[in-house]
This record gives structure tokens, C-alpha cells and sequence, in this order.
């Protein structure tokens, strides 16, 4: 029992056969730092130490004398004396059964893993080993943990990687690989700042400051470089590694790739950003539609539209072009921003310009630079300015009414997807409200006509037939008077009542006719229209008077002469007349007369009448002539006047 060491030997007897002094054999087992059993060529054992007791589960007098073989487990016994006796014909100091798992039995029969190192005494003549045995239970079970957590490394989806307090790599596994491209030997012992972007480096580093002072950081959002330079989108989340003292030995990274759950975020975001602007364009589309339904005319409904779509769109400029009367060409109506002021009330040719191939086709047409796609597709705008264009076409009830285009400045972004479909979604409401307002114009049109009407009816039944009444009675009473004067005054009176009714009746044709036909584009309504103009330059509206079928016996290739020769004659008479009294004068019989007569100063220099050259020509041409003369008392008369076939 020296040193704390209780070694127990077999009997005297036995012992001196083994030719081994006891002292050696107990001081041996005793300066063992491992439980240790001594064992004799015939597989007996010797001595055994208090720490092979406790280990076995045996009381001290228990081991010695017991075959080594009650201390392995019944499935290892046959081998494992095969075993021991080829180590006793050949002993040596080695590991016992190296490269194969190990394992020992208690007194109770319990089984545990051992590692054995075995060391010959004794003679060759009286052999005996000694076995220094250690309890693996405890390794073998961090053994697994660390195979476990081996295992769990390797097979899992986010990348995991240790590295150095310094920041140098020290394990990669398969999942860091697949994200950052690196191979495992291309990456270990180098720093981690290589898979760092430059922007990113100091977030790092006050990361890894933190987690080593013990703070707790939750998982971030941050960039890693790839192999190939690309910039993968990654969750990190970093944790302190400490040794089994609780000193701190290196950090462990987590890394999962989130690039989908970022497209995600922005598809979703998108898709936010896409419902906001798609609520505005609906409180615009109201907007529009309550417009309408007020007085605004389709002028004001047209900037209305482009208006929003402008603010909408977030574009430079936007303008609504529509059909003119001639079929091959378009006039642009409305638009806002400086790009389109210019060409507001413009005219160019339908299959020059990018919304006449719109209203050609009736579908959109984008383009991300107009310059660039070098079409000769546009008068409307100046292609070195205008970058990214779409026009949608306007849908009405009729068909395809114009085209909304709306554009940004050259260097802009393009239009997106959603963009366009507002757009036409927008075009399509817009097309509705343009329908809406023409319904509107009609009917305000027809109750006109129907004022129209009943006035002309007025005019006959009340006016014309009391004006009569007066002149028949007139007519009576100059017979009853004898004197000259008084008689030739009431003639005089008559025949002002009659020129009186004749102009009511022309007023009342050119309203009976308007209302029965309900065509502005008729050529009264086009005379009347030109009359109308000239007004504003002579400073009164000039007296009008039909008499005959206008509508119905002037052939079509007549009206534009007809009307260029009324248009010229009151522009003279603007000019040159200065007349306070004008007056127009339109009779179809067998012959189409326009006769135009001022009071004004009569006929002037040779000047006056170059301008009327035009106006005999367009007669000569048609088999007429034109009279120019004094118009007795003051001023002067002209007369056109043409065959009818």
C-alpha cells in the first residue's frame, strides 16, 4: 500500500515460480498513472492496481488469480486468446489490437470501450505483461459528438466556416464550396477578407468585435464574393468558438444563401409598388369620368388625360393625337410638357409619324430609345431628345379614335411591362370618356336643333304672317291717299317689309334645314361658318340671306369655289371697305349668284380690285363672270355669278 497504490499479488509460492521479484512487479503497477493489470504467460492475472479495481468493478482480493479473459466480453474471448498468445511468443511494447475497437467487461457484465497498451517483464522462460488500460467511454462519446457534428457539417444546406480570431479560414464545408465557389484546399489558411467586398469589410469587423466581447448578434443580411467575382446575397450569422478552458479560439460563420428570398422581397415590392400605382391610375380614371360628367368639354377631357398620364407615367411629355378629316393625316389635340407644346394644333402625315402606324395597326408600340431604332417613324417630336416612347391607341365605340403617347427624356429608364399595361388600361377608360363626351356634345347638339326648329316655326306661324298683315294693310291704306308723297313713303315701307320677309324666310330655311339634316358639315352651315369668321376682322357681323335650294342644287366641286369667293369678298371689305353695313347675299336658280355689297368708301385704286383676280378666274372657269361696282348710294357691290347644270 505504498505511494496510495494497492497492489495485489498471488501467494508467495506461485510468485517465486514466476521468477520474478515482488517488488519490481509491485512497484511497476504502482507507478502506473492508468489502471494496470500484470498478466503471466498463461493468461492469469498477477497483480492489478486500485484503479483497475474500481475500473473492472472488483474488490481488491477479487482480480489476481482470475483469467484475463473474464475481462473480455464472451464474443471476443476465443480471439482474443489467440491473440495472447501470439503476443506472449513474440512480446513487445505496442498499442494492443491496433486498428480495431476495443472493449472490456465489468464484474457486473457491463461492456465499455478500452484502449490497451501492452509492455512485456519478466524473462522469455517466465513471461508476464503488462496491460495499462484506459476508459474510452467518455472520448468514444465526444468522439461521436464530433463525427455527428462532422456529419451534420458536411451534409448541411448553409455554408459553415471557421476561421481563426485573425480571420484566417481553418474549415470549409461542401455547402461553402457550392455558395462561394472555393474549393476547400483553395481557401483554408487564407483570410477571409478575400470573400469580403471592400464595402462590407468594416461591417465585419465590428461583427467579429462584438460577438468576441461576448455580445449576442442576430443573423444579418450582407454580401460574399464569389470565386468568379460575382456578389452572392448571404444571412450570416457568426458565434465565438472557445476551448474546453473557455478561452476563445476562432469564430464559426453560418451562411445561407437568401438570392431567392431577395428576388422575392423585390417581386413582392414590385408587385406593392405596382397595386399604388395602379389605385392612382383608377382614382384618375374617376377622376376623368367625373370630369365628363360635368361641363368640361372633350378639349379639357383630352388635357385632363394627358395630364395624369404625365404625373402617373412619371414621363416628360405626353400628347393625344388624333384623325383629321383628311384620312391621311393626324393633328396633335392635346398633350402637356415642353417636348409636346411645340407641336400642339400640329399637322403631319399618317404614315410618317410612329402614332400612325398605332392607329394603322391598333396596337401599342414601345421603344426604349427612339433615336436609336432610326425608324423615320415621327414628325411629332425631336428624336434627339425623347428616350424611352409608348403610344397606345384610344379605343372608342366607333373604333380606334387616336393615340395617347407618352415619353421620357432621352437617358431615362425605360418604360416597364406594368407600365404599358396601365397605360392601355388607362387609353381604354380614355376612349370611354372620349365616347362619353361625344354623346354628350350630340345631345347638347340635338337640343339645339330643336330650338332651331321651334324658332323657324315661331318665325312662320307669328312674324312672317303679321309682317304680311302689315304690308297688305299698308298696301290698302296708300290707296286711300291722295297725295304723292305720303304714297310713294308708304310704297317705300311695303317694299322694306318685303325685303323684310324674305330674310326671315332665308333665316328660317337655314334653320328648318339644320334641324331636319343634323349636319354641321352642310354648305349653308359652311357659309354661315365663313360669315361667322369674318365678323371678328370687320368688327360686326355682316347680314346673310339664302334664297333657293343651296344644299340640294350646288354640286360638290362648286362649294370650295363658293366659299373661297365669300371669304375673299368680306376680307376685302375688312381691308379696304371700311363699311359699317355688310351684306351677303346666296340665290340658287339657274344660276348660282353670290352678291356682296357694303356702304362703305366705294370702289378705290386699281390695288383694291388685284385681289379679286382670283375670284373672276374661279368664275371664267365654271362659264360665270364677275361684276365689281358702286353700290348706289355708297360703297360697292360684287357679283359672282355661275351656271348651274
Amino acid at each position: 500500500m505504498s505511494w496510495g497504490f494497492d497492489v495485489t499479488t498471488m501467494s508467495g509460492r506461485e510468485h517465486e515460480r514466476a521468477d520474478v521479484p515482488a517488488d519490481l512487479v509491485e512497484a511497476v503497477v504502482r507507478l502506473m498513472p492508468d489502471p494496470a493489470i500484470v498478466v503471466d504467460g498463461g493468461g492469469v492475472v498477477v497483480a492489478a492496481n486500485s484503479l483497475a479495481e474500481t475500473l473492472f468493478g472488483y474488490r481488491a482480493d477479487e482480480l489476481a488469480g482470475r483469467p484475463i479473459e473474464a475481462l473480455v466480453p464472451d464474443r471476443f474471448r476465443a480471439d482474443h486468446a489467440a491473440h495472447r498468445r501470439s503476443y506472449t511468443s513474440d512480446p513487445t511494447q505496442r498499442p494492443m489490437g491496433a486498428g480495431l475497437e476495443l472493449w472490456a467487461r465489468r464484474a457486473d457484465g457491463t461492456e465499455f470501450p478500452v484502449d490497451i497498451s501492452l509492455a512485456p517483464l519478466g524473462v522469455p522462460e517466465h513471461p508476464l505483461t503488462l496491460a495499462a488500460v484506459r476508459d474510452l467511454t467518455e472520448r468514444r462519446a465526444e468522439w461521436d459528438a464530433r463525427a455527428r457534428l462532422s456529419a451534420i457539417v458536411s451534409s448541411s444546406d448553409d455554408a459553415i466556416v471557421s476561421m481563426s480570431l485573425n480571420g484566417t479560414v481553418t474549415s470549409w464545408n461542401p455547402a461553402a464550396e457550392h455558395l462561394l465557389g472555393y474549393r476547400a484546399e483553395e481557401i483554408i489558411g487564407r483570410p477571409v477578407w478575400r470573400l469580403v467586398p471592400a464595402r462590407a469589410r468594416g461591417e465585419l469587423e465590428e461583427l467579429m468585435a462584438r460577438v468576441r466581447i461576448g455580445i449576442r448578434v442576430p443573423p444579418a443580411d450582407t454580401v460574399r464574393v464569389h470565386r468568379d467575382g460575382s456578389e452572392v446575397d448571404v444571412s450570416l450569422r457568426l458565434s465565438l468558438v472557445r476551448d474546453p478552458q473557455g478561452q476563445p479560439t476562432g469564430f464559426a460563420a453560418l451562411m445561407r444563401d437568401i438570392s431567392d428570398r431577395k428576388r422575392a422581397d423585390e417581386e413582392l415590392r414590385r408587385l406593392l409598388v405596382y397595386a399604388q400605382r395602379r389605385e392612382r391610375w383608377l382614382e384618375a380614371i374617376a377622376e376623368i369620368r367625373l370630369a365628363l360628367l360635368s361641363v368640361s368639354t372633350l378639349d379639357e377631357c383630352l388635357g385632363l388625360i394627358s395630364q395624369r398620364a404625365a404625373e402617373l407615367a412619371d414621363a416628360d411629355s405626353v400628347t393625344v393625337t388624333v384623325p383629321t378629316d383628311d384620312p391621311d393625316r393626324v393633328v396633335v389635340s392635346a398633350g402637356v410638357g415642353e417636348l409636346a407644346e411645340p407641336f400642339l394644333g400640329a399637322e403631319f402625315p399618317l404614315d410618317l409619324s410612329l402614332v400612325g402606324h398605332v392607329l394603322t395597326s391598333g396596337k401599342p408600340i414601345t421603344s426604349t430609345d427612339v433615336a436609336a431604332d432610326g425608324a423615320a417613324w415621327t414628325e411629332l417630336i425631336d428624336k434627339e431628345s425623347i428616350g424611352p416612347l409608348v403610344c397606345v391607341p384610344l379605343t372608342t365605340s366607333t373604333g380606334l379614335a387616336g393615340v395617347l403617347a407618352v415619353a421620357r427624356s432621352r437617358g431615362r429608364e425605360a418604360f416597364a411591362s406594368e407600365d404599358v399595361s396601365l397605360l392601355e388600361h388607362f387609353a381604354g377608360q380614355a376612349g370611354l370618356a372620349m365616347d362619353l363626351a361625344r354623346v354628350r356634345a350630340d345631345m347638347e347638339q340635338l337640343a339645339v336643333l330643336a330650338d332651331r326648329e321651334r324658332i323657324a316655326r315661331d318665325l312662320h306661324d307669328h312674324v312672317i304672317q303679321r309682317l304680311f298683315a302689315v304690308g297688305m294693310g299698308l298696301q290698302a291704306a296708300s290707296n286711300t291717299i291722295g297725295e304723292r308723297g305720303p304714297r310713294d313713303r308708304i310704297s317705300e315701307a311695303v317694299e322694306e317689309l318685303d325685303a323684310t320677309i324674305r330674310e326671315v324666310r332665308s333665316a328660317i330655311f337655314s334653320l328648318e334645314l339644320r334641324a331636319s339634316s343634323k349636319v354641321e358639315g352642310s354648305t349653308r352651315s359652311r357659309i354661315l361658318d365663313v360669315v361667322s369668321q369674318a365678323s371678328k376682322s370687320l368688327g360686326f357681323q355682316p347680314r346673310l340671306q339664302f334664297d333657293g335650294p343651296l344644299d340640294t342644287q350646288v354640286p360638290d366641286s362648286l362649294v370650295p369655289d363658293l366659299l373661297a369667293v365669300v371669304r375673299e369678298a368680306l376680307s376685302n371689305a375688312a381691308r379696304h371697305a371700311e363699311a359699317t353695313v355688310v351684306e351677303v347675299g346666296v340665290s340658287v336658280h339657274d344660276d348660282l349668284t353670290v352678291s356682296v355689297t357694303d356702304n362703305g368708301n366705294g370702289m378705290g385704286e386699281s390695288s383694291r380690285r388685284s385681289g379679286l383676280a382670283n375670284l373672276r378666274a374661279r368664275a371664267v372657269a365654271h362659264g360665270g363672270t364677275m361684276e365689281l361696282g358702286p353700290n348706289l348710294p355708297r360703297g360697292t357691290r360684287l357679283v359672282w355669278q355661275v351656271p348651274l347644270a
